[in-house]
């Protein structure tokens, strides 16, 4: 069965009260209507990296709850999970095993065994692209006093998986079957450009080997009835390229088009890529991530990009940069913007509905990060409690503290925009770009005679909304 084409939510399992049931509760109310599909990051146990360092993908952490919690969303929404295909926890069984036992653990074809690549140069590991700071391997001592070392692109508790083995895509295999068997229909794929381990490239997105793994996974998740859905942050060429190929892309490109066209009142750009975009994408403006960057370049001009950043940098943390494993203390390049959505766009309530008619019109699936949803701030506290930056943009809401933010008018507003994207028949249909200056935006969706229009204005932030009614009945338009 496909995916709606409505409203996703993508939401911690504890950041919206304690739990799973809490969640569920939350989403009884007025929230759970203007959806139908949820993003739930990961709730498998794990040891890093919030949730994306799993032990394993067919065990619920029990401080969230299990997998009957996880049956009944799916009961209900379009379920997505993350597939962290990348890599497995250093706490794993799998590796407490390899760790035990060396090669002759069964589980020993997972892991890469660097030393056995052969001599790494100088030269090969400056190429090599990179998430911390110091080269991507790991050295580990064996139960029998030896010692080697594993790659590990993130944390140190996060061991890259080998994908030169078919044991890697076998525990696959079982995962994907496992998990579609309780209720997912969309696979997120995690991080997947880092499979591709090859000495003397970045060893990141290597083609053609990169496109192998990733139809694997179509196939194989069709074969469960499910899709997948490939996380990249990177030039824009690589959405359209997974699209091609029969998948659902990310349009991380809107978040920096959609500030860049607020905060400067010019439709040129984005009405430039809604004519090209991907329609097989799901659209974000923030997500458990930054406001990623590389994916705008080639379609935002370089002095525009500068300029993006540095006015939403004036109400954000440290930007996070991108790294080379050679020389950490070398680069310059801006990965991600750390801030809210509605901090980024100066809490300004007009500009952040405006914002998000636009995501809720454009080409796709639309998901909506929780903390976007309330209308949350920068949470200080607790990026500097961890040392995060990200964390900036990842609250912990009480259930009690959930509801009264929903109760805000900018979220009420937010959510007739939502209820609307999510029962009005013409989101069914076509997506349509229709004339307008260069200082507003005009799109609309059409379907067996039923169409809904929305009209921003950039540059008085206003969005004005036209839609067929029932048969029988007038045609209605409002203010959202």
């Amino acid at each position: 069965m496909p995916l709606r084409p409505s409203v996703q939510l993508i939401v911690y399992p504890d950041r919206i009260g304690k739990d799973l049931k809490d969640l569920a509760q939350f989403l009884s109310g007025p929230v759970g209507d203007a959806i139908g599909g949820l993003h739930l990051l990961p709730p498998f146990p794990s040891n890093a990296d919030g949730g994306f360092s799993p032990l394993s993908h067919q065990q619920i952490d029990a401080r969230f709850g299990d997998w009957d919690d996880i049956e009944r969303l799916a009961q209900r929404f379009d379920l997505c999970l993350d597939l962290v295909l990348n890599h497995i926890a250093d706490a794993s069984p799998e590796f407490l095993d390899y760790v035990a036992r060396g090669r002759a653990s069964p589980h020993a074809g997972l892991f890469i065994d660097v030393d056995a690549l052969g001599e790494i140069t100088s030269d090969d590991l400056a190429k090599i692209h990179i998430r911390k700071e110091k080269e991507p391997f790991r050295e580990v001592r064996f139960a029998d006093g030896r010692t080697g070392r594993v790659w590990c692109t993130f944390t140190e508790h996060q061991v890259d998986l080998d994908y030169r083995s078919e044991a890697t895509f076998a525990l696959m295999d079982d995962n994907l079957r496992f998990m579609t068997e309780r209720g997912v229909k969309l696979f997120r794929l995690d991080a997947f450009g880092y499979t591709t381990k090859q000495i003397g490239t970045s060893c990141f997105l290597v083609e053609p080997r990169v496109w192998e793994v990733l139809e694997w996974f179509r196939d194989k998740s069709a074969e469960y009835a499910a899709e997948v859905l490939p996380e990249v942050h990177d030039h824009p060429s690589w959405q359209y390229a997974i699209a091609d190929r029969g998948m659902w892309c990310y349009a991380f490109a809107l978040p920096p088009l959609v500030l860049y066209s607020l905060l400067d009142a010019d439709s040129r750009y984005l009405k430039g890529w809604l004519r090209m975009c991907p329609r097989q994408q799901v659209t974000v403006l923030d997500t458990h991530d930054g406001i990623c960057i590389p994916d705008v370049e080639g379609i935002l001009p370089p002095a525009a990009i500068e300029a993006l950043i540095a006015n939403v940098s004036e109400r954000s943390a440290d930007p996070i940069l991108r790294g080379s494993a050679a020389n950490v203390h070398s680069v310059g390049a801006i990965y991600q913007l750390t801030c809210t959505f509605y901090d980024a766009l100066k809490r300004d309530d007009d500009a952040y509905i405006a914002a998000r008619a636009i995501q809720l019109f454009a080409p796709g699936i639309p998901q909506i990060y929780y903390v976007g949803l309330l209308a949350g701030q920068n949470d200080e506290a607790l990026m500097n409690s961890t040392g995060e930056l990200r964390d900036i943009n990842r609250h912990f809401y009480t259930l009690d503290a959930a509801n009264i933010a929903v109760a805000a008018p900018v979220v009420q507003r937010l959510l007739a925009l939502m209820r609307l994207r999510h029962t009005h028949p013409a989101f069914s249909g076509g997506f349509e770009l229709e004339y307008s200056n260069d200082s507003s935006v005009a799109m609309g969706w059409r379907h067996e005679g039923h169409y809904c229009r929305a009209l921003i204005d950039l540059r008085f932030r206003t969005v004005t909304i036209d839609h067929s009614a029932p048969q029988g009945a007038q045609p209605l338009s409002f203010r959202a």
